[in-house]
């Protein structure tokens, strides 16, 4: 599920060719069409300022974008493991949750159906050990979007365990929750 790790030259590559050259490129158009051209110095000065950090600050942006988009991790990020069991009575970081979900618009296909079920795993997690109704309520509705997901497609058999597993899982902590 863990994305591809970048060596730091890969890295490197990518931030200057998404980073560096645009900021590079900007720099100089920003200074030499008002000074050459207009022949204005303080014009030249002003723009070849603000304008590099306007598009540096861009480019940043879209380049954590595209790893984001690609799965592909910065050498400079930490590892960060979690163990996703309902059973064992320990939360999950919020903050960890959210970066799921939104890390979740790119995935595709049969990966889109094995993080459904994983943010349904983390939520009924957080829910037995938070004794939370609403967070239980939030895992079904992450199985119900990943069975929606799997119908009429051909999944791998990891992938209908996943989502048999949460199903067991809701399934068991059901009276816990007030369900019958």
């Amino acid at each position: 599920m863990e994305g591809k790790r970048l060596s730091f030259l890969e890295w490197l590559g990518l931030a200057s060719l998404f980073i560096v050259l645009p900021t590079l490129t900007a720099s100089v158009v920003s200074f030499s069409i008002p000074y050459y051209l207009l022949h204005n110095v303080t014009l030249a000065n002003t723009l070849s300022t603000i304008i590099p950090i306007v598009v540096f600050a861009i480019s940043v942006i879209y380049f954590n974008k595209y790893l984001q988009s690609r799965n592909l991790i910065s050498p400079f990020t930490k590892r960060s493991s979690i163990t996703i069991l309902p059973d064992s009575g320990q939360p999950i970081d919020e903050k960890f949750i959210r970066r799921f979900e939104v890390n979740l618009k790119f995935a595709k296909g049969e990966e889109y159906i094995k993080r459904l079920a994983m943010l349904g795993m983390m939520y009924l997690q957080n829910a037995v050990a938070y004794d939370n109704k609403d967070l239980y309520l939030r895992a079904k509705e992450y199985l119900a979007k990943a069975e929606e997901a799997m119908e009429g497609k051909s999944v791998s058999f990891e992938t209908k365990m996943m989502v048999d597993y949460l199903r067991s899982k809701i399934e068991t902590y059901k009276y816990r929750f007030g369900e019958r």
